[in-house]
């Protein structure tokens, strides 16, 4: 501020007397050092400690954080005006509380502003999609303050918008600068699910899956915005409801499944292995051999998909399966509790060459 007022008139005020000398500012040094010309005497005066008084504020400073338009004379009484800004964010989140046959679901929608200023009673629009911006990387943020508004129904209504999805807040919502607000946008209860186990046959490990059908006669049927989901589920010895894993999702429209998987099962175990490969007549067989064991308590539904290489043909499989790709298999089977299953399966490759002989 002291530089924009170099080669102006500023006024030195006795801290005890309160007399002013009109002066004119010369320079302006590092910790507030100033060098000033006395306006009647031409004194110069250095590292004075008495109060520098500007007249006014220097021209064009603007106090606040502000845009400024200028616009040609016209008749309108009203001016609508849209801008991008940066420093607004927000992300969904939701929690799971897991039942024995369904779940209760809740979505909060978290709004971050950080653009610098405080929006009061500001109606809210929240887009959910990917939409493409060119920007540079984001600086790093202060501490965040968070603000909940819980509510028994979701405040947020949601329709279909260009390719996106809209979801505007049902009632004005003041955005304070620096501070994150959750707001509830979805809420479900006794949504139906499905839990099974997954083997991972190249990290020999079981994924605990959790699958969600979002349709309207489970309790859904709505775009679901992508973000993290935190599971949870009561603990039958005094009913507190305990952490039992997460994921995210991606954007997922209406009759999609949503597939959680949400931590590694540690009652169940499985030995897969290629146990044969020999040539008959040309052709290349593979046999596999997968020992599952359930100590569990209560029967496990197992999923695997094995992959197949070259062109093949099942030759002879202990379980059925599903062909899920032109490489790749599946076998779905239930194995009972504190038990185990073994799944064989025989496929066989033609390396048979063809040569042909032209006249």
């Amino acid at each position: 501020m002291l530089k924009k007022y170099i080669d102006k008139e500023v006024f030195l005020k006795d801290r005890k007397t309160g007399e002013r000398k009109s002066c004119r500012l010369l320079s302006v040094e590092g910790a507030g050092r100033c060098v000033l010309e006395d306006n009647e005497s031409k004194e110069i005066y250095l590292d004075t400690q008495s109060e520098i008084v500007l007249p006014m504020l220097p021209s064009g400073l603007i106090v606040k954080p502000a845009l400024v338009w200028k616009i040609a004379e016209t008749n309108t009484d009203e001016v609508k005006v849209s801008y991008l800004s940066k420093g607004f964010n927000w992300n969904a989140n939701y929690v799971i509380e897991l039942k024995n046959q369904t779940l209760n679901i809740v979505g909060w929608a978290e709004i971050e502003n950080q653009c610098g200023m405080t929006f009061e009673n500001a109606r809210i629009k929240l887009i959910a999609g990917d939409v493409k911006r060119i920007q540079k990387e984001n600086d790093d943020y202060e501490a965040k303050m968070y603000v909940y508004e819980s509510s028994a129904v979701p405040q947020a209504e949601e329709k279909t918008f260009f390719d996106y999805h809209m979801y505007t807040l049902s009632h004005l919502t003041t955005l304070k600068d620096n501070q994150t607000k959750q707001i509830k946008i979805l809420g479900g209860s006794e949504i139906p699910y499905k839990q099974y186990y997954k083997l991972d046959l190249y990290e020999d490990k079981t994924d605990i899956i959790v699958e969600i059908q979002n349709k309207i006669e489970n309790g859904l049927g709505l775009p679901i915005p992508k973000g993290k989901i935190k599971l949870y589920k009561a603990d039958d010895a005094d009913n507190s409801l305990e952490f039992i894993g997460e994921d995210s999702i991606d954007h997922t429209s209406k009759d999609e499944a949503i597939t959680l998987s949400i931590g590694i099962a540690f009652d169940i175990a499985f030995d897969y292995s290629e146990i044969d490969r020999k040539k008959i007549g040309g052709y290349e067989h593979f046999k596999y051999k997968c020992i599952i064991k359930n100590r569990k308590d209560d029967d496990a539904e197992i999923r695997f998909e094995p992959y197949l290489q070259g062109i093949w043909e099942m030759v002879m499989s202990s379980h059925e399966h599903i062909k899920k790709s032109s490489n790749q298999i599946e076998y779905n089977i239930v194995v009972r509790a504190d038990s185990e299953a073994k799944v064989e399966f025989e496929y066989r490759i033609d390396r048979r060459s063809e040569v042909i002989i032209k006249k």
